[in-house]
């Protein structure tokens, strides 16, 4: 959660931050809004007070909370550090945790490019790895090809023709089925878990015709 704000009318500038309230600025800005008095300046590099005693910051150092302060010169300015209770470094800890967090969802990542971004996109779509055990319209069977398009012979209404066979392209698997131990295509919706759960729903057009993806094993091109 560190959000600086800079108090320049005042001549100082202030940072809530995770282990303690941060000021920066001159003497005379410090001492005239409250900060510290001129007896907590240093006669040294710095100063640490506990309960408004002079000890010896070493001995306190784990005991920052809001009883503990800390005076120190940079260059001619004086840095005041002050603790917090143990409740408010939490809250600030937490807060500062979901920032974190945020900045990295939403930071941009490299460009993986089209064909990059098109199998991140199968990687995530994929319910099932290959060597996972299912159920392949209703067949028992194991999972040898990964999720990905696939170009299907379809001989009689395959979309695509290269001039000698007819075939459509198909987001799916390729799975073994262990009663014939034969390889076959089957759609991302055909296929369900061991336990019977869907693994896809099958995507449906809006108003007007379309063709019906669903269909029976088919053999690959």
């Amino acid at each position: 959660m560190r959000s600086p704000h800079n108090n320049q009318a005042s001549g100082f500038e202030f940072d809530a931050g995770v282990g303690g309230d941060h000021y920066s600025g001159s003497i005379q800005a410090l001492i005239s809004a409250g900060i510290i008095t001129p007896e907590h300046l240093p006669t040294i590099a710095s100063v640490t007070f506990f309960n408004g005693v002079q000890v010896d910051g070493r001995k306190v150092k784990a005991m920052q909370d809001e009883r503990w302060m800390q005076v120190r010169y940079v260059g001619r300015n004086i840095r005041v550090t002050k603790g917090i209770t143990r409740d408010e470094r939490a809250r600030r800890e937490e807060a500062r945790r979901l920032e974190v967090e945020d900045a990295v969802r939403t930071a941009p990542k490299q460009d993986p490019g089209l064909d990059g971004a098109s199998e991140m996109n199968y990687k995530a779509s994929a319910a099932f790895a290959v060597g996972d055990e299912v159920f392949a319209y209703g067949q028992a069977a194991v999972i040898v090809g990964e999720y990905k398009l696939y170009r299907v012979r379809r001989e009689d209404t395959g979309e695509f023709s290269d001039g000698k066979t007819r075939a459509d392209y198909l987001t799916g698997y390729v799975c073994r089925l262990h009663s014939t131990e034969k390889e076959f295509f089957y759609a991302a919706h055909a296929v369900r878990a061991k336990s019977g759960a869907l693994s896809h729903l099958r995507l449906v057009s809006g108003a007007g015709p379309r063709r019906e993806i669903g269909f029976a094993i088919r053999s690959l091109a």
